[in-house]
């Protein structure tokens, strides 16, 4: 009887434990005291609702924390946070949105129905709607029964997310007139030698310095570093280039070629305004995250600058694939576009002359000045528009070399390159600073003349020395010991006469000791050039304004011609020259022409931008006589270099230029050379400017090269470089 009432007892107690549960009251209501009363379907919302929301901010700790015992026994946290980190991968996942828009409840088992639309950075808005997430009773309240499906429904066990890509074919880059400059399918003509095959070893050197727009003391050292029955490759070239070459490379050389598909650059040239593509750097990673992990970007130049047009969209499908390959789910799908084609100012022709004088200027000169010259810039202006016709800066280098795929020893030329003393990665007709010497003297001159300060008409005694005691001064003295006697202002500038300019800049400084720094900077010296695409260093210019002490007169007499702490780029030179010959337009340098797509539709066409100075007609021609006469006056400082082109040329093109030498050290350094001209007298079409660093006197150096580009310009015979430079050139002068 005992064991009866016993066993009923226990029946009950079962039996009421049962209705409990059935009730709602759970071993979690019962047992954890911050949870007085049975779990509600409102909790379970909020649970969900949290879970969504750290999902959004990517808490995946705070997500872990929210799944059920059972889940996580089965998935380490590391293991969920790779799930979503990977799915975040695939999806080029930029945010997320969700909404819970049912919920219901089975026993203990919350269903809650949810849309989430995905933000991917490729495929743009990825919607996912009618999701269910299920929730189960714990001891810690709702929590998320979770497995791979919980990120996307078909991703069971073994199931991937993936997202194929498409890469569009990058665009081109042509010349102002369509010639290729970089093409995206090119083939690549790939030159190798055997040294002891070589039939005429001066004959081939020579002519591969030509093609390949490179000194001769390079290729003499790249061949050093073969045996002599050693096969090399010495460089590449486009294919229109090697059939016109073929004859010299086969007879001279006795070349070998294979060739590749790449993106082919037209060697060399304009390297420093067009760039090159390479690896993404993996600090950039999370910028490009929709392109694959080995693709190719534009770094520097022009392939930096419109990246987004020369890449295009690239396309792709993100999917689901079973273990087996075949597709459970396609969730999003977008085509590739290929990239746009961008149209440069600069003329491939010219800027090829440009690097070849260069070139040549170099191997010439060995047995004086290019020793010593670590580099060069030259720049060609279109005094009405600001294009950038030719920009050149040596050394340049190869940029295929950035390139995974290029067939070349890249990692020691990459160590090399990036260790050459002479900088050859330094865009120095933008980033080269340098001090202006007396080229400067077309703003002291606009200066005296515009102020009013002196007119044309000033005469001062120019000789040897400058005896300046009288104004607190110094004496100082001229770069020509002799003299030029009486001179007014156009032949100051002509005969650069530094007596004439000290004088002046004694009547400036009384009259505003800031107003040479005003011009200079008004003339778009040590200021921004107004481009964007390309960096550039705006240099300084002193003045009253930024002088560390007192702004004295000593100070001003150095600026007058160009010296002290003056540090100006030769764009900036370029530019003040073409205002000069445009009748006070200061372009700013424009390097493209348009944009536009397979269709010949442009997306994108630039206009000229400049500012006037302003300053009177009688200024600018004043200014435009006095330089024409520097290659014209039997006294003018570059006459000597162009008196034998103005006799045998039969030509009435007038080259206006100035000549300046300006101090770079000591007096065992050697000056940096320049020389800015525009051409023709009459409607002035371009400007030009070359510098030359640590060689000799301006017109000794800068202006021969300046004249070999303006006879490319016009097709006009070639005249001999100067024989000086296989004697001795001049370290003092203009």
């Amino acid at each position: 009887m005992m064991h009866r009432a016993k066993r009923s007892l226990i029946l009950l107690l079962i039996g009421a434990v049962a209705l409990t549960a059935c009730s709602g009251l759970t071993s979690s209501s019962l047992n954890n005291p911050n949870m007085p009363g049975p779990l509600t379907l409102e909790q379970a919302e909020e649970t969900a609702g949290s879970f969504l929301s750290a999902w959004q901010s990517s808490d995946f700790a705070a997500m872990y924390a929210l799944i059920s015992p059972d889940s996580q026994s089965r998935y380490s946290e590391q293991a969920f946070t790779d799930a979503y980190t990977n799915a975040a991968t695939q999806m080029t996942l930029n945010s997320l949105e969700s909404s819970i828009h049912e919920a219901a409840r089975q026993g203990t088992t919350a269903i809650i129905r949810y849309d989430v639309t995905f933000q991917s950075e490729m495929l743009g808005p990825i919607a996912d709607p009618n999701r269910i997430m299920r929730l189960i009773e714990t001891p810690d309240g709702w929590r998320v029964a979770w497995s791979f499906m919980d990120i996307l429904s078909e991703l069971t066990e073994g199931a991937r997310l993936e997202l194929q890509r498409v890469l569009p074919p990058r665009g081109n880059i042509y010349d102002r007139d369509g010639d290729v400059l970089v093409d995206d399918r090119g083939t690549a003509v790939q030159l190798y030698l055997i040294q002891q095959n070589i039939p005429n070893p001066d004959g081939c050197m020579n002519a591969l310095s030509r093609i390949l727009r490179r000194e001769l003391d390079d290729l003499r050292a790249q061949f050093g570093n073969y045996f002599p029955e050693s096969r090399f490759l010495v460089g590449e070239i486009d294919e229109e280039t090697y059939q016109r070459e073929q004859q010299f490379l086969s007879e001279l050389c006795r070349v070998e070629i294979t060739s590749r598909t790449t993106r082919l650059y037209a060697g060399e040239l304009a390297t420093h305004l067009i760039g090159y593509v390479a690896p993404i750097p993996a600090e950039q990673q999370d910028e490009y995250k929709a392109y694959p992990v080995d693709a190719l970007i534009g770094r520097e130049g022009i392939e930096r600058a419109y990246q987004q047009e020369l890449a295009g969209t690239i396309g792709g499908a993100l999917r689901i694939l079973a273990p087996t390959g075949e597709t459970l789910r396609e969730l999003a799908a977008m085509p590739a576009v290929p990239g746009q084609d961008v149209y440069l100012t600069i003329d491939r022709e010219l800027q090829a002359a440009v690097q070849l004088a260069l070139v040549q200027a170099y191997n010439l000169s060995g047995p004086t000045w290019s020793p010593t010259s670590r580099g060069a810039a030259a720049v060609v202006m279109d005094v009405k528009t600001g294009e950038v016709l030719a920009m050149a800066s040596y050394p340049w280098f190869n940029p295929s070399l950035f390139n995974p795929n290029s067939p070349l020893d890249r990692g020691a030329m990459l160590s090399a390159l990036e260790s050459d003393p002479r900088t050859p990665l330094l865009n120095r007709p933008l980033q080269g600073l340098y001090p202006a010497a007396s080229v400067f003297k077309i703003v002291s001159m606009a200066a005296g003349l515009d102020s009013g300060v002196y007119d044309l008409d000033t005469m001062v005694v120019c000789d040897g020395t400058w005896e300046g005691e009288e104004y607190g001064d110094q004496t100082r003295t001229d770069w020509e010991p002799e003299g030029h006697g009486d001179v007014d202002f156009p032949k100051a500038l002509t005969y650069s006469c530094n007596p004439y300019f000290w004088q002046l800049g004694v009547e400036l400084h009384r009259a505003n000791p800031g107003y040479i720094t005003q011009y200079a900077r008004e003339m778009g010296l040590g200021i921004a050039t107004g481009q964007s695409l390309l960096p550039e260093n705006i240099g300084a210019i002193p003045g009253p304004d930024n002088s560390f002490g007192p702004w004295a007169l000593s100070s001003t007499l150095n600026l007058v011609i160009g010296q002290g702490d003056v540090q100006i780029t030769p764009m900036q030179i370029v530019r003040m020259t073409a205002a000069v010959a445009s009748n006070g337009k200061l372009w700013e340098p424009r390097f493209v022409l348009r944009v536009q797509g397979a269709d010949g539709v442009p997306t994108y066409q630039s206009e000229p931008g400049a500012t006037d100075l302003g300053y009177t007609p009688t200024t600018y021609e004043a200014i435009r006589a006095a330089m024409c006469d520097v290659t014209l006056d039997e006294n003018g400082t570059a006459r000597f270099i162009f008196e034998e082109w103005y006799n045998y040329q039969a030509t009435d093109i007038i080259v206006c230029g100035k000549t300046g030498t300006a101090q770079a050290g000591g007096e065992t350094v050697k000056p940096h050379s320049w020389f800015t001209a525009f051409v023709p007298q009459d409607d002035p079409q371009i400007a030009i400017t070359v510098l030359v660093e640590n060689s000799c006197e301006g017109s000794e150096v800068a202006a021969p090269i300046v004249r070999r580009i303006i006879e490319d310009y016009y097709h006009m015979p070639q005249s001999e470089w100067p024989p000086l430079w296989q004697d001795e050139c001049s370290t003092i002068g203009e």
